[in-house]
């Protein structure tokens, strides 16, 4: 199939999360893209010019279209690209996919930080990496930028955002409950939901990927405790619809080793989406997030995490009603799915943000020297 927008430009970061799971979806669809490693001047000429966003990856269209921020990226090529596509036909199983993709995305976060950034190889590696990439090559200022980027992602993502003594443990074990989660899926099946990728694995593969299999401390725990894991990001890594092909044989979750997974979706995952919601409808910036598993004191309140609420919402709504049974039995033993069938509606206000493609902006965006610096807020 012609496809008139490529070739695609992708800026990238080898270091970076969302890169990582977006380069995975490129390369098993074979779809035709030059990577530009990112540093300070093409982020904030190029990239936050033209979407209004500082944050990788972003992909420039050979017609110059610009797309960015990954779920609506992979909805977007999949409508170009739909040979062995990364929904399953069974749209309750399609629901769960993207739900798990989700969580993947934002639930395994924080984790993810805490890995880098809590032990010392990893925050020295991974620093001196990101310094380097500021464009400063291996000197002082590299070293200077190191330091500042580990102290900013712990303070804003980790200690500054609800991790106390009192659960730094449990943020820490997150991972590991997901390594023994996939552990179990991969002695049995290939990918998460069967015989092919789905956005469920690309949504695991950002952390998995280029934090915890890559960063020195939980490469080292991967490589011991869930050997399966580590050999399934490489295999994702280097798999493509060309030698998997395009007869796909689809998995419904069956077995005990499902419960840890749909326990954390239902009883932690849901509730925070739910809970940042109703924190952003009354303004609040920060809130006391309670889950059946692990709270936050006063977390940051996000606007992306009410926009994901709302596409959860609206995709289960449109569910059949057989669909919404087949879910609603899977859940109901971990708490069901009522947040999300009964919550009230609350708008983000970020659709037209979210909207792609987006043309090139004409004029030239202004920000100020602290922005310039220390980076975009995460709303």
């Amino acid at each position: 199939m012609s496809d008139p927008h490529a070739p695609y430009t992708v800026y990238t970061a080898d270091m970076s999360y969302f890169s990582g799971k977006f380069e995975a979806y490129l390369r098993y669809k074979g779809i035709d893209y030059r990577p530009v490693e990112i540093d300070f001047r093409s982020l904030n000429f190029e990239v936050w010019q033209h979407t209004g966003f500082k944050k990788v990856p972003a992909v420039r269209a050979a017609d110059e279209q610009w797309l960015f921020d990954t779920t609506p990226m992979i909805g977007w090529f999949e409508a170009r690209y739909p040979e062995a596509p990364v929904l399953p036909e069974d749209p309750a199983l399609a629901f769960l996919a993207l739900l798990i993709e989700d969580y993947g995305d934002e639930w395994l976060w924080r984790p993810s930080m805490w890995w880098r950034w809590e032990y010392k190889a990893s925050r020295l590696a991974a620093g001196w990496r990101i310094g380097s990439l500021a464009g400063f090559g291996g000197g002082l200022i590299a070293q200077l930028l190191s330091w500042q980027y580990a102290w900013r992602q712990r303070r804003e993502w980790l200690w500054g955002d609800g991790v106390t003594r009192a659960n730094a443990e449990a943020v820490r074990d997150l991972y590991l409950a997901e390594l023994d989660f996939l552990q179990a899926v991969f002695e049995r099946q290939p990918y998460v939901l069967g015989s092919h990728p789905s956005v469920a694995d690309f949504g695991y593969f950002g952390s998995m990927f280029r934090h915890f299999s890559n960063d020195p401390d939980p490469a080292e725990v991967m490589r011991r405790r869930a050997p399966a894991v580590y050999e399934w990001t490489a295999r994702l890594w280097n798999e493509s619809v060309e030698r998997l092909g395009t007869v796909q044989a689809w998995a419904w979750p069956d077995g005990a080793h499902w419960d840890g997974l749909l326990a954390h979706l239902a009883g932690d995952y849901l509730p925070y989406l739910e809970q940042n919601a109703q924190a952003w409808a009354k303004g609040d910036r920060r809130f006391d997030f309670r889950g059946a598993s692990v709270g936050f004191a006063r977390t940051v309140t996000t606007q992306y995490r009410v926009w994901c609420r709302e596409q959860l919402r609206t995709r289960y709504a449109a569910l059949d009603d057989e669909s919404r049974e087949r879910l609603d039995e899977l859940f109901a033993p971990h708490g069901g799915l009522g947040l999300l069938a009964g919550a009230q509606p609350i708008d983000s206000g970020l659709d037209e943000a979210l909207r792609i493609p987006r043309p090139p902006l004409a004029r030239r965006r202004r920000q100020s020297l602290l922005m310039w610096l220390l980076g975009q807020a995460r709303n």
